[in-house]
């Protein structure tokens, strides 16, 4: 009976991990996805329809800007433009698809960034996220954890 007990378990377990699991990893996390994201995040990579770039004409998108994640479902960009730095007024974010794609809205220098990215890694140290632009570019955009802060 124990084994029974202990192989339904099991199951239970890998069905629950398995629904959970990004393309890129983790396999299994014993933390929660939103845990795992909230906090601050540096965009070190960039890809453009598969190119690596160093800089875009979509200002947040940029090497070097900071995405604070808060628990509140709140979102701030920071972003530098011609040595001056800009923050967000208003932004907002929300897992969707059992927390494999992230819906994202901000306003950032009077425009306002909208979409829905799907996540292909996060841990407490990557974000790795995907998404489409109204112009039909494919961004990829990698960041790296700043912190590891829960609030």
């Amino acid at each position: 009976m124990k084994k029974v007990l202990f192989c339904c378990l099991w199951v239970a377990i890998a069905l629950s991990a398995a629904s959970c699991r990004y393309e890129e990893g983790p396999f299994i996390s014993f933390r929660s996805s939103e845990e795992r994201l909230v906090g601050y995040w540096k965009l070190v990579t960039v890809y453009k329809n598969g190119d690596r770039i160093d800089s875009t004409e979509v200002l947040p998108n940029n090497p070097g800007n900071y995405y604070a994640f808060f628990i509140e479902r709140m979102i701030s960009v920071t972003a530098l433009d011609n040595n001056v730095w800009y923050e967000s007024v208003y932004g907002g974010w929300d897992f969707e698809d059992k927390n494999k794609e992230m819906y994202i809205k901000f306003l950032l220098k009077n425009k306002t960034y909208e979409y829905t990215a799907v996540i292909k890694r996060l841990t407490r140290d990557k974000l790795i996220y995907e998404y489409d632009d109204e112009k039909g570019n494919h961004w990829r955009c990698e960041f790296d954890s700043r912190s590891s802060m829960y609030y």
